[in-house]
């Protein structure tokens, strides 16, 4: 039986995942489970250190693309692999992985370059479920607005965080938590709430024009948008991109 080591050694502000053993289809589904709980706390970057990994067929290596792919979307955190291996630095050349990630020969090249990423500039707030919670997601999309000096996405910053909010109560109810992070060329927001039910595009009923209009606002006005799951519940996000 295949065996790979995952191990969480750092969750923040850089997260730090080692890999130890066969990289194969079966482990595969451990790193990606290790690797999305890492998303939880939105680190400024993910360094995965493969020193001690070996793969057996190059197809396995595209767990990390797609990772790197789920994460650039939320929370905007890049993914940097340490690589050792000639063979396996050669097979992620072949499967076109560093599209997405950065590779860099070791675990300690991969932390240097992960320091150097600017840290994401941030507004995080819980919110209970009460009528006064899209109000203060308003206010508090608008303060993150005004600070980054982004008043030109101000107004679609309000409407969509507005739906989220309203969703997450309508649909889940309970604690939430409001996210706001400016990246290099996104706002990223997101409402965390206790659920892994992801929201279902539905279209609004026909008689009464209820329901559904909340996502169709959601692909109307955001860059991107979509949902992750977190070990606790889900994260739905969303993307606006900076106009300058």
């Amino acid at each position: 039986m295949s065996k790979l080591a995952c191990v969480l050694e750092a969750e923040a502000p850089i997260a730090v995942v080692r890999l130890d053993g066969q990289l194969d289809f079966a482990t595969a589904v451990d790193v990606r489970t290790i690797l999305h709980k890492t998303l939880a706390v939105q680190p400024t970057a993910i360094v995965v250190d493969m020193t001690g990994v070996t793969v057996v067929e190059d197809l396995v290596l595209t767990v990390f693309a797609a990772f790197a792919r789920a994460a650039a979307e939320w929370p905007g955190c890049p993914v940097l692999l340490g690589v050792v291996d000639p063979v396996v630095r050669d097979a992620i050349d072949r499967m076109a992985v560093s599209r997405t990630t950065s590779v860099y020969g070791g675990r300690t090249a991969a932390l240097a370059a992960a320091e150097a990423v600017r840290a994401p500039f941030r507004f995080r707030q819980r919110l209970g479920s009460t009528t006064a919670a899209p109000l203060f997601a308003r206010s508090m999309v608008s303060d993150a607005c005004e600070a980054w000096e982004l008043d030109q996405l101000r107004d679609e910053a309000e409407l969509l965080i507005t739906e989220m909010v309203t969703n997450a109560m309508r649909h889940v109810g309970g604690e939430l938590e409001l996210v706001i992070t400016l990246r290099d060329r996104f706002v990223h927001l997101s409402v965390r709430d206790g659920s892994r039910k992801m929201p279902v595009r539905t279209l609004p009923d026909p008689e009464t024009g209820e329901g559904g209009r909340g996502l169709l606002v959601m692909d109307a006005v955001a860059s991107g948008w979509g949902s992750t799951a977190l070990p606790t519940g889900k994260a739905v996000w969303a993307t606006l991109r900076i106009r300058r």
